[in-house]
């Protein structure tokens, strides 16, 4: 079905903007699991014909929105009632691609906005930050400084979850997946639905004499 709705666009066409159309049928048609997985195999085998980082990140924006919709974050995260939901990046390797997708959406009634985090810049305001693999030497800082806050966590270097991360970008087998540590998201008093848990391999992170590892 993506194939075909390729061919009739044309190739002016950017194949991130067929992903996100893709994204969007298939969801409306099939549900989040079936729509996250179709077009995760999509983009892995349009790299090679397109712009590899416009196709990868286009699924993983759609990821991280879902991410959104499927957390749960008490109250206390946000400043007001009024409050946006913000998704913090550490690094912005989307092109646009996460800005264009939660544009005009609502979660619970807030509207959802993109924010750009310099280093050393208080986290305050951000309900999900986004760790890029080329501010690595930042992912760490970042943790450490979201660590006991509802702040949801998600980067994609093999450290991030030992590090305390909360969510972690796997590719393998050429498909896009996730990794989710529970244990971090309910010290940070967050809520995953059981739905999302479903689609993501679970990582618990071993004690040792109240040291975890």
């Amino acid at each position: 079905m993506c194939a075909r709705r390729l061919r009739f666009v044309g190739l002016r066409v950017y194949i991130r903007d067929v992903i996100a159309w893709c994204y969007r049928t298939m969801k409306r048609r099939f549900g989040l699991a079936t729509a996250l997985c179709i077009c995760a195999i999509f983009a892995d085998g349009s790299v090679a014909r397109s712009q590899p980082a416009s196709a990868e990140y286009q699924v993983k924006a759609a990821f991280l929105y879902n991410f959104a919709k499927f957390v749960e974050w008490p109250p206390q995260a946000f400043p007001s009632p009024g409050s946006p939901f913000t998704i913090c990046l550490a690094g912005d390797p989307f092109e646009g691609a996460l800005g264009r997708t939660v544009q005009g959406e609502l979660l619970d009634r807030r509207p959802l906005m993109v924010r750009r985090i310099m280093p050393a810049e208080n986290l305050r305001g951000c309900q999900m930050i986004y760790v890029a693999p080329n501010e690595v030497q930042r992912s760490e800082e970042i943790i450490n400084a979201a660590a006991n806050s509802p702040i949801l966590t998600v980067g994609e270097t093999d450290s991030f979850i030992n590090e305390g991360g909360i969510i972690r970008f796997v590719k393998s087998g050429g498909r896009i997946h996730f990794q989710i540590n529970p244990d971090a998201a309910e010290r940070a008093s967050l809520r995953v639905s059981a739905r999302l848990l479903r689609l993501a391999d679970i990582v618990r992170l071993r004690q040792h004499a109240g040291v975890i590892r």
